[in-house]
């Protein structure tokens, strides 16, 4: 049975393909380097979600819009039972050491998604 991972890319591949038609396994598995039937068994649940660029290579070949994008990488981190793949260098940056007292401040604390949404609402604000 397919995972959540494998249930958002099987339902994204449906009717993006010229003249509306689904996207094939085999094009997105060409794509991706790797065989239709690897690709099947991760859509299936079989096997993990792939790396970061293979999933970049996902969604373009998909043409997943930037929200889509982030689901995706969510749901692939969440069936490796880690953080999104898009995140780790951000977070691990040497630059920005911040990132992780923030993160740790607000765990400590069980800051819930209201602190964050509207951090994410201060951050849009900079833009």
């Amino acid at each position: 049975m397919a995972g959540e991972f494998g249930k958002f890319i099987d339902e994204k591949r449906r009717g993006r393909a010229a003249g509306g038609g689904d996207i094939m396994l085999k094009d997105i598995a060409k794509a991706m380097g790797m065989t239709a039937t690897y690709l099947s068994d991760i859509i299936k649940g079989r096997r993990n979600p792939p790396d970061m660029n293979s999933l970049g290579k996902i969604a373009a070949v998909l043409q997943l819009s930037t929200d889509e994008k982030e689901i995706m990488f969510d749901l692939a981190g969440r069936e490796r039972n880690e953080a999104a793949p898009d995140l780790p260098n951000y977070i691990m940056n040497e630059d920005i050491p911040h990132v992780r007292t923030a993160l740790r401040r607000a765990n400590d604390k069980n800051l819930g998604d209201d602190f964050w949404k509207k951090v994410v609402e201060k951050i849009d604000g900079e833009e």
